[in-house]
């Protein structure tokens, strides 16, 4: 969602809802959008398959942006997976559809348009970062971006 120049209001204006949800709801969202990063390692040993970290979502939101960064160029492909406190010991969802980060013989790789991903998150939401394969890299760090809903 794109900021939206700020109104200058005249005395005697009519404020409408749709005046409201666009330069005050939809100007504080642009403004205040979130993410994080987890990095990935195994004490300097090659990466392996398998879930490697857990983190909780504090608020609901919307996925825009997954990057990776890898210390080597080589091939890795990691998966964003979530997981509700209901359903926690279970298997976790998918939320990169058939598009995982994966890394080529390079040593990054992003995905700026999420189209077969699942972006919801909800407060609580449980996200993690599972390895589906790994080739010779040693660390990868992983930053997602999301607006707030």
């Amino acid at each position: 969602m794109a900021y939206t120049t700020a109104r200058t209001w005249t005395t005697g204006e009519l404020v409408t809802a749709a005046l409201l949800n666009t330069h005050l709801r939809d100007n504080l969202t642009a403004l205040n959008p979130g993410g994080w990063t987890f990095s990935v390692n195994e004490g300097g040993g090659v990466l392996t398959a398998g879930s490697k970290l857990w983190a909780e979502m504090p608020f609901a939101a919307c996925l825009q942006v997954a990057t990776m960064v890898c210390a080597e160029a080589s091939t890795i492909e990691i998966g964003i997976v979530k997981q509700s406190n209901a359903n926690w010991g279970g298997n976790p969802s998918p939320l990169y559809g058939s598009s995982p980060l994966k890394a080529a013989s390079a040593k990054t790789a992003q995905i700026t348009t999420l189209t077969t991903w699942s972006v919801s998150l909800a407060a609580g939401d449980w996200i993690g970062g599972c390895v589906i394969g790994a080739s010779g890299v040693t660390y990868a760090a992983v930053g997602l971006r999301f607006n707030r809903n």
